[in-house]
């Protein structure tokens, strides 16, 4: 009976202990990895900023109970204001910071295991330091066997995600075009390889990967949630000729364009491309040149091309900013541009009657 109340006992002061949140250590780094050591844990750095929204939001979430009983089992948790204490770091530990919040996990031995860069959630937060805790899927781990060739497909898989929490999207794009290329067509078309459309981003629109999505749309997305098939769009073709349109790529300016003009790579890619909107974003892609080249007859015809298609908002406010960089002059009574020219105002006119039929 004694037994059984001692294991009570200990057990409501385990909860107790794990309903203060997240223990803060406030000690030396050097004395954090001697603690990590004799007490089997690993050092995890949180480096931040007093003026960073994302890291305040992740202090938060460390005050739950639920993170102090996870990272007060397998931690010695370290903070660092990296504007301040933070520069007292090591370098090798100083260069792996340059986002806030990043947390590095730390093995005793002084050796970074694993990099998490950014905030979310607790639950998704702990998924991405659960693969640094165990050493066959942390970054370390898996960078190291990268370099010697010795991945497996799955692991390639484990280190694009240990990639995406590090946020190396450059390294994700790599590794992730490798796969893509030693996969079979069966395997392309998998699940197990989703990761591989999910984790597609802004560089990636004139990879064979992002290439073949498009071609097997209707064959991938429906293993994909509407999030992700949203953000992929978004990522690698919306955003795009938004930069075009609202005058950040433009003959001058490249803005991070892999070509001068990426327009006609973007047809050849659309003109192949099973996606339900295939014509309305080759319309856009259309006007996009049309202003890019500064051929005003084009821009009159593509613009109303795009008119024949749904307009919503975004779609609006875009179309709206481009109408302004084409046909908007200066005005001394005013900082914005103002639309005088007849076939200017007559476009305008059409898209705001297009937008108040929706």
């Amino acid at each position: 009976m004694k037994n059984i109340l001692l294991v009570i006992l200990l057990f409501c002061s385990s909860l107790l202990f794990s309903q203060e949140g997240v223990k803060i250590e406030s000690i030396t780094f050097k004395e954090a990895l001697v603690k990590a050591e004799q007490q089997k844990k690993l050092v995890l750095i949180d480096g931040y900023t007093s003026w960073c929204g994302p890291c305040k939001w992740m202090k938060k979430q460390f005050k739950s109970a639920e993170a102090g009983l996870f990272f007060n089992k397998h931690f010695v948790f370290l903070e660092f204001d990296m504007e301040k204490e933070g520069k007292t770091l090591d370098e090798k530990y100083k260069k792996e910071i340059t986002a806030y919040p990043t947390f590095l996990i730390i093995r005793p031995d002084g050796e970074i295991q694993h990099k998490v860069v950014g905030a979310d959630t607790l639950s998704i937060f702990i998924n991405m330091v659960k693969r640094g805790l165990t050493k066959e899927t942390s970054l370390d781990y898996l960078e190291q066997n990268y370099r010697q060739g010795k991945l497996s497909k799955k692991q390639m898989l484990d280190y694009i995600n240990a990639l995406t929490d590090a946020s190396s999207k450059k390294e994700v794009a790599e590794v992730a075009n490798q796969l893509f290329e030693n996969l079979t067509e069966k395997e392309r078309v998998s699940i197990d390889y989703l990761i591989l459309y999910n984790c597609i981003g802004y560089a990636d629109w004139n990879s064979a990967r992002y290439a073949y999505y498009l071609q097997h749309y209707k064959e991938i997305t429906p293993m994909m949630d509407k999030e992700s098939i949203a953000y992929v769009k978004m990522a690698a073709l919306w955003s795009h000729f938004y930069n075009y349109l609202t005058g950040m790529i433009t003959p001058e300016e490249n803005y991070g364009a892999e070509l001068k003009n990426e327009i006609p790579s973007f047809r050849s890619l659309l003109e192949n491309a099973a996606i339900p909107d295939r014509d309305f974003y080759l319309a856009l892609g259309d006007l996009s040149e049309a202003q890019f080249l500064n051929d005003k007859i084009a821009y009159e015809r593509d613009f109303n091309k795009i008119l024949s298609f749904p307009v919503d908002e975004e779609v609006y406010d875009v179309l709206m900013k481009s109408l302004h960089l084409v046909w908007g002059e200066s005005s001394e009574s005013s900082e914005t541009m103002k639309i005088e020219n007849k076939t200017g105002r007559m476009l305008e006119e059409k898209l705001n009657r297009s937008y108040e039929k929706k």
